[in-house]
Parts: C-alpha cells; structure tokens; sequence
C-alpha cells in the first residue's frame, strides 16, 4: 500500500546534436584514454531558469550554449583553459572548475571569463574539476589532478560567499 500519489510522468525531449561546425578549429595539448584528442569532449552540464543548456569542451577551454527558445547552439566563451564543472549562481554567472585554471566566472550573456580563485594562498590547484553551489551561496570543489587511491592527496574545499576558503 502506497500513502502517496504516483509522480508525473516526464516525457525526455532529445536536443539537436551539436554542429559539426562548432568543433573546436584549434589544437589541445589535452590527451584522451584513446591517446588522442577528440574533437569535442562534453561535461558539465547545467541549465539556468529560462531553461538554456551550457556545456563545457574540457580539451578545448570552451563553454557551448544551447538557447532553448530558439533552438540553437552556439560558443558561448573561448579562453585557454581546460574546463571540467560547470553551475550556475543564483545572479546567472556560470561557475567554472577549470582544470588548469582553477574556479572561472563566465557572464552566461556575455561569454566573459575571469577568474575567481586560481590559488589556495600561494600554492596554485592539483587540477579542480567537479563543483556545486549551495543554497546559501557556497562553492564546494574538488581538487585532485590525477590522485586516486596510491595518491590521496587531493582535496575538496568550499568556497564562502566572502571569500573565506575551508578544506
């Protein structure tokens, strides 16, 4: 016996795949398990309220948008990076985990990126690559270049909205 109500069925649409176009036109030093780079590699994937999809291309330092209304793809940001996660703020600035660069900000209008914490004190990032937002505004990354389990050394750290760091 069940006490709640079935929940609604969601139907899934699919997107248009990504314009062959749009593929990244430049080199990446970033190397595949195939030993190769391919020429497009998604992550990241977040929305914002008006229901706009925004990708990463981690070996090429972009961010992709898909604008819902108008049904099309676009390069969004370009820059020198390897981008791996991807949220949104409540303002609708995009939060990068870069790896090479560590947190970016994107302007989700203006493609704009700058940097919002590209060291801890001194000491620049193994390589940050997962992120969430919280409800009360706080960044928590992970940091572990290429740790795993015969290097523990990487890291998670929450970034305050005031710019206080925790590990």
């Amino acid at each position: 016996m069940n006490f709640w109500s079935l929940p609604p069925t969601i139907v899934a649409k699919t997107l248009p795949a990504i314009p062959q176009e749009l593929y990244a036109q430049k080199a990446s030093e970033w190397i595949s398990g195939a030993g190769t780079s391919p020429p497009i590699f998604l992550e990241g994937p977040t929305t914002d309220t008006n229901g706009n999809l925004f990708v990463v291309d981690v070996p090429y330092g972009r961010i992709l948008k898909y604008q819902i209304e108008i049904q099309q793809w676009s390069v969004l940001a370009d820059w020198n990076g390897e981008p791996n996660g991807l949220a949104i703020r409540e303002d609708g600035m995009l939060v990068v985990a870069d790896y090479k660069e560590g947190l970016l900000l994107c302007d989700s209008i203006t493609g704009e990126v700058s940097a919002l914490l590209t060291r801890r004190n001194l000491e620049r990032f193994k390589g940050v690559n997962d992120l969430v937002i919280s409800s009360k505004g706080e960044i928590y990354f992970t940091d572990q270049g290429q740790t795993g389990m015969t290097d523990q050394s990487g890291k998670v750290y929450r970034l305050h909205p005031d710019g206080k760091l925790d590990c």
